[in-house]
């Protein structure tokens, strides 16, 4: 952690908004209820949906007291909760009778680029407080942002550049105005099937991957989720990409709550080509 980033956090811990952090919080959206559980003390949460106890999304503990709601107005009420956390578009009915009862709710809005993640962030901490990991959580995606900036702007499309594909459900691939377009451009990528023409969503065949030659082929998901996994590890020229390492998964909770994983996701991609850069 640098000099600057040490800053932020004391700073934030000294903030009177971080007193806010201590609320009865309940929340009716599945990122937001990881927001809380990982990131806010766990005496403020009241409670979160029923879907962040689920195997397929749950990536935090939730602690015993914590009531599981099913998004209905009416479950909240006995806990009497001093903020409510929602999104923009899910759970309305229940928002907006909340609303009508006197509650406290704030609409976080919704992230599908790194512009938006910024706004949701800043909008998590004027609601939350400076909760340290959410401070460090910002800073971190703000120094990532200006460091590709600064070192890949003038470099797009170059041919010095490695290639990736990303591979899918169902032979998806992602093209440009996605955020896992932006995260593999901004770690120095060329996305290939953005320069294929594909704009957000796109399908591709392997003999498509095997003809387009990507220097990392990229997967989003887990394996039992989609056949293309299984058919290139089976196939003896996409096989190498896994012998030479040249393979990356995203996290699954990019696809549902980006302000966890983007951070993460964005490092992580920079280093998989500063080592395939470094070997060639």
């Amino acid at each position: 952690m640098d000099i600057l980033t040490r800053t932020i956090l004391f700073l934030a811990l000294l903030s009177p908004a971080a007193a806010n952090s201590q609320s009865r919080v309940a929340s009716l959206n599945l990122c937001l209820d990881q927001v809380l559980l990982q990131w806010a003390p766990p005496e403020s949460i009241v409670s979160i949906t029923w879907l962040s106890a689920q195997d397929q999304y749950r990536s935090a503990p939730v602690p015993e007291h914590v009531y599981l709601n099913r998004a209905q107005a009416e479950e909240l009420l006995p806990l009497k909760p001093d903020l409510v956390l929602t999104g923009q578009f899910g759970a309305q009915r229940a928002a907006a009778r909340l609303e009508a009862l006197g509650f406290t709710l704030v609409r976080i809005p919704d992230a599908y680029s790194l512009e938006q993640l910024q706004v949701q962030l800043q909008a998590l901490q004027d609601t939350l407080g400076a909760l340290p990991a959410l401070v460090e959580q910002r800073a971190q995606l703000t120094a990532l942002l200006a460091e590709s900036e600064d070192k890949y702007q003038q470099k797009e499309k170059s041919p010095e550049q490695p290639t990736a594909l990303i591979l899918s459900a169902n032979n998806i691939t992602y093209g440009s105005g996605m955020l896992e377009h932006q995260l593999l451009t901004r770690a120095g990528f060329r996305n290939l099937a953005a320069e294929q023409g594909v704009q957000q969503l796109g399908r591709v065949s392997l003999e498509q991957v095997v003809a387009l030659q990507p220097d990392l082929l990229v997967f989003y998901g887990g394996d039992q989720d989609f056949a293309i996994a299984h058919l290139a590890e089976r196939h003896p020229v996409v096989q190498r990409y896994f012998d030479r390492g040249r393979t990356y998964h995203l996290p699954r909770q990019l696809g549902y709550c980006p302000a966890l994983a983007a951070v993460e996701t964005l490092q992580q991609l920079k280093n998989k080509r500063s080592d395939i850069v470094g070997k060639e």
